[in-house]
């Protein structure tokens, strides 16, 4: 049997790459519609446009697709709200950027119905739970130089480990998300303000 040449094998990685890709959207569009626990193999090949023997070639098992067809989904949408504190503005600012996003997270759409469904489903499987934490400790890493250049700058308080306080500010950010799920009303503007008084240098006091 003759070997394929490079570009048949560029053109069948082309080919794997579409399929796993059109698999891992039929997945999640599949969980917003139907449930975590709902979504069978046979609907995701329906879904996709593929037999089914190729989402299991492709993924073994269907708890590594999920996972992944969430995933896939989510960290692009939050990591593009952590970018917004990672710029070169003044951060104060960047918190009230980042408030305003979180307070026009529609939880309706595709994207906030998985969400909801990621953190329930982190609760009871340690591998999204770990992923989901992956995620966040590397925002952390990411933001705690931009929090030391805003503490040299005098924009930040210096009296807190900026590492500390990169991860304070990511559970605060976490933290009015999920009240929006609960209470739609919350004041992004509000938490917003709250914060950056919290951050603000401190300031001795003249005798």
């Amino acid at each position: 049997m003759p070997k394929a040449s490079a570009q048949e094998k560029g053109t069948q990685r082309s080919s794997g790459d579409e399929t796993r890709t059109r698999i891992l959207v039929a997945a999640a569009t599949l969980i917003a519609e139907r449930g975590w626990g709902s979504v069978t193999t046979r609907a995701i090949a329906e879904r996709a446009g593929v037999n089914q023997a190729l989402v299991h070639y492709h993924f073994g098992n269907m708890d590594s697709l999920l996972r992944e067809a969430v995933l896939a989904r989510l960290i692009p949408e939050i990591q593009a709200l952590a970018d917004e504190l990672l710029d070169d503005r003044p951060f104060p600012d960047g918190i009230h950027r980042t408030m305003q996003q979180l307070g026009r997270f529609d939880f309706d759409s595709e994207v906030g119905i998985l969400m909801a469904e990621a953190l329930l489903r982190a609760t009871r499987d340690e591998d999204i739970a770990a992923a989901m934490g992956d995620v966040m400790s590397s925002w952390s890493a990411l933001l705690e130089p931009r929090l030391v250049t805003a503490q040299e700058r005098g924009m930040v308080r210096d009296d807190i480990d900026a590492g500390s306080l990169a991860h304070i500010i990511g559970a605060i950010l976490d933290g009015f998300l999920i009240q929006r799920m609960a209470d739609p009303d919350a004041d992004p503007e509000a938490a917003a303000t709250t914060l950056t008084q919290l951050l603000a240098p401190v300031r001795e006091e003249r005798r």
